[in-house]
């Protein structure tokens, strides 16, 4: 709930209000919806229900329907802080939802335009230019703004390592996933992408060091050196996979080419957003398309088990199809061939 500033509701508006905001923390987002349309037959100057009302129904799925509901909270002027808040969402619709970068980007300028010290809006701008229209350049001085204003951001730490592969500065991709990894030690896909990067750089494998020279603000470009290798990610993973013939893999196939995902965890969520755990990069993959599960069996090991859409049973919009058969649920044996959507699969070894 936003602290707006405007006329407070009063009567039935109010308790349909706060119904629907106990509906949107229930994860009850229909009743939410339901609950926020009564408020602003009643109440429809107040901006704060349309902006609850565009989170809810950006939680079923429904992206143009919030990012109209973002509009109309906009359009009724709120404050700085409020609008801020309205853009971040109506940009993570654009991108997450509906693929449509550009739009995005537009949705994260206003917001910095509000607030430049916002961290989420200059990591998300990074992931659209990044993920979305592959200006690599640009996703690095956006994610670079972000860890200025957060040096312990993670997320913008990965994500500007992906960034540095793709232009094949791979010993400063390197340094970034060793700051991810000094804030997550447990971030798995930082670890893997690490692992891929040093056969690429062709650099022996060691333990990321635990005081890289470029912790904290200050940090330059200067600061890293740039790598001037160019084998083949995919090569150094099929020798990584002979050496680790019993642990189970996805070797993910989709806008970025080929990586293997050793499965470790009991749980791993997939989709377009990059805060998955395995991050799809297609425009047809949805935004949370699948969840993997670990399932113990009867001999006292275990399978992995592949669910569509989230843990909260939204399903995604193309589903799965394994082996050539559309599935819901599926326990996954060797050589599984998993389609998300067109050009975006992966294979269970």
């Amino acid at each position: 709930m936003l602290d707006t500033g405007q006329q407070p509701l009063t009567g039935n508006a109010l308790l349909w209000f706060k119904q629907g905001l106990a509906f949107a923390a229930a994860e009850n987002y229909e009743k939410a919806v339901v609950s926020f349309n009564s408020v602003i037959q009643e109440r429809a100057d107040f901006y704060e229900a349309w902006y609850e009302r565009g989170l809810a129904l950006e939680m079923l799925g429904l992206y143009p329907e919030a990012i109209a509901s973002y509009d109309k909270a906009l359009n009724l002027h709120p404050k700085s802080e409020v609008g801020s808040s309205i853009w971040q969402a109506r940009g993570d619709a654009w991108q997450y939802g509906l693929g449509q970068y550009e739009e995005a980007i537009r949705c994260y300028d206003q917001v910095l335009k509000l607030d430049p010290e916002s961290n989420a809006a200059w990591q998300n701008r990074g992931n659209a230019f990044l993920y979305g229209l592959k200006h690599y350049e640009d996703a690095i001085a956006s994610y670079n703004r972000a860890i200025c204003i957060n040096p312990d951001d993670h997320l913008s730490w990965r994500n500007r390592g992906n960034a540095l592969v793709d232009l094949k500065r791979y010993e400063e991709a390197i340094a970034s996933y060793e700051r991810a990894l000094a804030i997550k030690p447990d971030d798995q896909i930082a670890w893997q992408a690490r692992m891929l990067v040093m056969g690429q750089a062709g650099l022996d494998e060691k333990q990321p060091t635990t005081n890289p020279s470029f912790y904290g603000r200050g940090y330059t470009d200067s600061t890293f050196i740039s790598g001037d290798r160019d084998t083949q990610i995919g090569d150094h993973q099929e020798e990584v996979a002979e050496s680790r013939p019993y642990q189970p893999r996805l070797v993910v196939e989709d806008d970025f080419g080929k990586r293997d995902i050793w499965l470790e965890n009991d749980l791993y969520s997939i989709g377009r957003d990059p805060r998955n755990d395995i991050c799809l990069h297609s425009q047809f993959a949805s935004r949370q398309h699948a969840t993997l599960i670990q399932v113990p069996t009867e001999d006292e090991s275990y399978l992995y088990r592949i669910v569509d859409g989230s843990l909260q049973g939204k399903r995604s919009t193309n589903g799965l199809i394994i082996n050539g058969q559309k599935c819901h649920t599926w326990d996954l044996n060797p050589g599984d061939i998993v389609v998300f959507g067109p050009h975006v699969r992966a294979i269970f070894y």
